[in-house]
């Protein structure tokens, strides 16, 4: 890596983060809640984004690249945390294993395996790809889910909430083991902590689920368990490269379905779309995580950098998503750089790493669910739609939906609470009437309206997280 990556691995991201008004944070937190995208207030600000070292648990073993993909490393059993606060009373267990990187070349990754109580043989094994956003190692979700960390901390440098993404996402994860599925909740960069880097999280979700069946200790889970994958925003990309790589990279897993959010299919109108809006933070982290992955990009986007620029790009590279929505509300990216933004992105470089990023690069055969906001300023209804388009053309069966929710403050955060019953009823339905109609379909509408919707709510999102807390579930 050149040294102009390290300097926005290395520096410390206090400098931005203490600019902060107090008053700000207040007040977009209310309104984020007010529009129903319940993503909590603030996050500790951790230290260097780095590869996971502080635990010898994160270092495969000498030899590791010639095992399967999928094979398991290392394990341990786990207390795991809901709200990075309150143990959760169901079995979980952390996995090592080996998977592939983006160039083919063996990679490893840690996946958080969690199984509700009781002596039923699992329906499914889900993985829930959980929108990390960031490259810091205390936002993975091997981290959030078995160490937690306080709800507040008055003495944070970055604020008194620490709560990260990864934790908001637990009702979902919970409404997963209400199902009796066994779920997996795989840190989608590696063990390097990527992110957005192309077909390498897609690898890491699939391989999470063969080590799950590789894994003896959760018990009546093997080869002809179906599968089901789930995840929006920076998840939808995951389980997106999921989908377009499993046909040939995993083609013996028994995929009964695959829901995918907001999956955000032309990154160059993301960030264009995102600069100057409420969730700038996004942008923010979506270029640090090119310039981990490029130091060539590092490279020509220090050159760009103005001072103030380069402690926010420090900042981003060290927060979890919650902080960055926080620091960077309508941040004009234009104000951080020497050239305008759109000069970033023309540059041969950049849409090199853009188009590799771009997804609809591959045909899935397992069948789709895929859910977007038409005002969704990220994800854009249009580029949803030449994704869905192309991936029907090919032959695959895709239940489309597209959300009318109004973009009051953001719809892109918004959907991922209103969408998720209606992606859960269908996901449910895969298992349930698994040979129900594969042909492509349309419908706007609001998704969280729906009876199969609403029939999830209750009883899989709040008596699930619930009974996984307070009890387990031994039915």
């Amino acid at each position: 890596m050149s040294s102009n990556a390290h300097r926005w691995l290395d520096l410390s991201a206090r400098a931005t983060a203490r600019g902060v008004r107090w008053g700000g944070i207040r007040a977009l937190a209310a309104a984020l809640v007010v529009a129903g995208s319940f993503i909590p207030a603030a996050a500790h600000s951790p230290a260097a984004a780095t590869p996971n070292r502080i635990d010898d648990f994160y270092s495969p073993p000498e030899g590791f690249a010639d095992s399967e993909p999928g094979t398991v490393l290392r394990s341990r059993e786990i207390q795991a945390s809901a709200l990075q606060l309150i143990p959760m009373q169901v079995r979980a267990w952390q996995l090592l294993y080996r998977t592939t990187d983006s160039n083919g070349r063996p990679y490893a990754a840690v996946t958080t395996v969690l199984a509700r109580n009781g002596d039923r043989a699992p329906a499914a094994i889900l993985s829930y790809d959980s929108m990390i956003d960031a490259i810091a190692p205390d936002c993975m979700p091997s981290r959030v889910l078995r160490t937690g960390a306080p709800w507040f901390n008055p003495t944070g440098d970055t604020g008194p909430v620490a709560l990260s993404t990864t934790a908001s996402e637990v009702p979902m994860i919970a409404a997963g083991l209400e199902q009796n599925w066994v779920v997996s909740v795989p840190d989608l960069g590696g063990i390097e902590n990527r992110f957005l880097t192309p077909r390498e999280p897609g690898y890491v979700a699939l391989d999470g689920v063969r080590a799950v069946q590789n894994f003896q200790q959760v018990g009546a889970v093997d080869r002809s368990t179906p599968a089901l994958f789930w995840g929006y925003s920076g998840g939808g990309i995951a389980t997106s490269w999921a989908a377009e790589v499993q046909p040939t990279y995993a083609p013996e897993l028994r995929v009964a379905g695959m829901a995918i959010g907001a999956p955000v299919p032309d990154f160059a109108t993301a960030v264009r779309q995102g600069n100057g809006s409420l969730v700038a933070g996004l942008v923010a982290i979506g270029l640090a995580g090119l310039a981990q992955d490029s130091p060539e990009f590092a490279a020509l986007l220090d050159k760009m950098l103005t001072p103030a620029g380069r402690q926010m790009a420090t900042a981003a590279a060290a927060d979890c998503t919650p902080q960055n929505l926080l620091s960077f509300p309508f941040t004009d990216f234009d104000s951080h750089l020497t050239v305008p933004l759109n000069q970033v992105l023309a540059d041969p470089l950049t849409r090199e790493l853009l188009a590799e990023r771009t997804l609809g690069q591959g045909v899935p055969t397992a069948p789709l669910y895929l859910y977007n906001g038409i005002n969704d300023e990220l994800s854009t209804i249009e580029s949803a739609d030449r994704l869905v388009d192309r991936y029907c053309r090919a032959g695959t069966s895709v239940t489309y939906q597209r959300d009318p929710f109004p973009s009051v403050l953001s719809a892109h955060t918004a959907l991922w609470a209103l969408g998720a019953p209606a992606a859960l009823a269908w996901l449910r339905a895969q298992i349930d009437d698994p040979s129900s109609d594969r042909a492509c379909s349309t419908q706007t509408l609001s998704t969280i309206t729906t009876p199969e919707a609403l029939n999830t709510l209750g009883p899989s999102y709040i008596g699930g997280t619930l009974n996984a807390i307070l009890a387990g579930s031994t039915r």
